[in-house]
């Protein structure tokens, strides 16, 4: 099928940082005597961080974010995009076909940690995690980008690694692949439309 628009998570989907963030997180909920293992976070990267710290009972997680926005931007340069998502892009773009992110990160996030990915800082569409009430699964994020950018809902694509990003394009009525790349081994993708191996395997469907 071709599409007009393709939407992206960021996190494990474009950018290998699902790891860095869960260890991240658990280190600093773990200083607050907080002790999950670091899998427990990893599992749930693609939700956003107050979210994941509040369910693990963590109180003081307004400061432990702030620490981890500290300690994350130190490691940042141990980020990389995954092999193949920059000629993606690229390519997509030479296509003629819009592309866009859906992210859980909030605004400042996405400012500080896009700085060392400039394909992705360039984006003309971009839904952070504050510009709606409510976050991935819910379908409010997607339908927002649907109707700020004035995209067709049949005709927008949104990949990504977790059972979140599916669940929210579900809830959306929106096509799914899952970005198999990034992805836990175990996770079942029953929603997707597609399931891809790697980046380069979504030109050869459009």
């Amino acid at each position: 099928m071709t599409y007009q628009t393709i939407l992206f998570d960021i996190d494990n989907t474009l950018i290998n940082s699902a790891d860095l963030i869960a260890e991240t997180l658990q280190k600093g909920a773990a200083a607050t005597g907080v002790n999950v293992p670091v899998s427990e976070y990893r599992k749930r990267i693609g939700r956003p961080g107050d979210e994941i710290l509040k369910e693990f009972g963590v109180t003081n997680w307004k400061q432990v974010l702030a620490d981890y926005m500290v300690e994350f931007e130190r490691n940042m340069d141990q980020l990389t995009y995954f092999p193949g998502i920059e000629v993606l892009l690229s390519n997509l773009n030479e296509l003629g076909i819009q592309t866009g992110v859906v992210t859980s990160k909030d605004q400042v996030r996405f400012a500080r940690e896009t700085k060392y990915f400039p394909l992705i800082a360039a984006a003309k569409i971009v839904t952070t995690s504050d510009l709606t009430t409510k976050s991935k699964p819910s379908a409010e994020p997607l339908l927002y980008t649907v109707k700020m950018h004035q995209l067709d809902l049949e005709q927008t694509l949104y990949v990504g690694d977790s059972v979140y990003d599916m669940q929210a394009a579900q809830a959306a009525r929106m096509d799914f692949s899952s970005a198999d790349w990034g992805a836990l081994p175990d996770i079942e993708f029953n929603y997707a439309k597609y399931q891809l191996a790697r980046p380069d395997v979504l030109l050869k469907l459009i």
